[in-house]
């Protein structure tokens, strides 16, 4: 067991280097007063990780008002490492390249489909193919977020099971992860992409959000099982993404469903195929989700909602719907304070988030308080495990 100084020093260079982070340009006092640390101890910690290179000095700021010295500003050296984000489909997979600010590098796009091989073998292709396609990153690069559809929990890195990728009690840390150079992490792609707006959009200072992933599926075997309309929901509470008891967190049926077909809400399979040609149907499909979406948002009181996925398309004609709904839903008669937004990544909206995902991981505090909601299912010592393995903090 670590000492107690040991364990001060590591959650000292946690706290400092997440604190960095998410304030870039931030300075060493700036820094202490945030932090509630003396000064003398974020000094020392900052020059261990400018000495690392993991930190970089970008600019002066302005003297305080008594005079003195200019303080200098720091940041992530965004050249210090990279990660790579993957969303995996049936069919194809997205990948992205990102360094440690969040720019994308590279980006993917390739249609595979899964042939004979197992699943393990699969993916494990797919992962070195794209290793050995980043050229001079891969050095750098220090994990991999692979996102697909199913119940997947990330802290054990287990997948319950996964309809589209026809996966049932699979263990992604065996099969892959430990079979890997780095370490590689599985997650929900509607939880990824509650990711990618936690770490792009990490400067704003969200702290309890909703994100809403619709997926309009044209394939055969979606529209046979269930007419290819599909919804998760990534729940953010105090910065971090809430898993629930079974990592099932936003997996629902519409209060509006029974039976009328295999699916999530109340359409019929056919009906469902036919949302995005019918517009009809388009706006009963829509008025439901609205309608479910607006009574988390109003129980949770919610003060941002973001929407993604192949809804994008059709933002000028769900926008007003949610607005309308969430508001009927509120029993009084001032206005619901909630900012709804529409995914600015795009198509690209899980690959970020799977990267987003390990960024996250990699700049995590490490070691959160006794009955800290982010503390649940062991992921202090999980993020703490991987945050030493890839940065070396507890060795200094």
């Amino acid at each position: 067991m670590a000492s107690a100084s040991k364990r001060n020093r590591i959650m000292n260079r946690a706290h400092i280097l997440r604190a960095i982070w998410r304030t870039p340009r931030i300075s060493r006092i700036q820094a202490a007063a945030l932090l509630g640390l003396d000064k003398s101890t974020v000094s020392l910690v900052v020059n261990e990780l400018l000495d690392q290179g993991l930190l970089v000095e970008v600019a002066q700021g302005e003297a305080s008002r008594q005079g003195g010295r200019k303080p200098v500003l720091l940041q992530i050296n965004p050249n210090f490492g990279a990660v790579l984000g993957m969303e995996l489909q049936p069919g194809f997979f997205r990948a992205a390249l990102c360094d440690l600010h969040g720019q994308v590098l590279k980006n993917w796009t390739v249609e595979r489909c899964r042939r004979k091989e197992s699943f393990s073998e699969y993916l494990l292709e797919i992962i070195e193919s794209l290793l050995a396609d980043t050229g001079e990153y891969r050095p750098q690069i220090m994990g991999v977020g692979v996102a697909m559809g199913g119940l997947v929990n990330s802290i054990k890195n287990v997948i319950a099971g996964s309809i589209p990728l026809n996966l049932e009690s699979y263990d992604f840390q065996h099969e892959i992860s430990d079979r890997c150079e780095i370490p590689v992490i599985a997650e929900n792609d509607a939880n990824a992409c509650a990711w990618g707006e936690l770490a792009f959009h990490r400067t704003t200072g969200m702290h309890d959000f909703l994100y809403v992933f619709v997926q309009m599926r044209s394939d055969d075997q979606a529209l046979l099982d269930y007419g290819g309309i599909g919804v998760g929901i990534g729940v953010v509470i105090n910065g971090t993404l809430y898993p629930g008891a079974n990592f099932t967190t936003g997996e629902f049926r519409s209060a509006f469903w029974d039976h009328q077909g295999s699916g999530q809400f109340s359409l019929t399979n056919q009906e469902a195929a036919q949302v995005t040609e019918d517009p009809a149907l388009r706006e009963r499909f829509f008025r439901e989700l609205a309608r479910n979406v607006a009574v988390i948002v109003n129980v949770m009181n919610l003060d941002n909602l973001f929407v993604g996925g192949d809804v994008l398309k059709y933002q000028q004609e769900l926008d007003p719907i949610l607005h309308e709904e969430i508001q009927r839903n509120w029993p009084y008669d001032t206005p619901v304070q909630c900012q709804i937004s529409f995914s600015s990544f795009g198509e690209n909206a899980v690959v970020y988030g799977a990267a987003g995902m390990i960024l996250d991981r990699i700049f995590s505090d490490q070691i959160f308080p006794l009955g800290d909601i982010r503390n649940r299912h062991g992921r202090a010592e999980v993020l703490s495990k991987f945050t030493e393995a890839i940065l070396g903090l507890g060795e200094r």
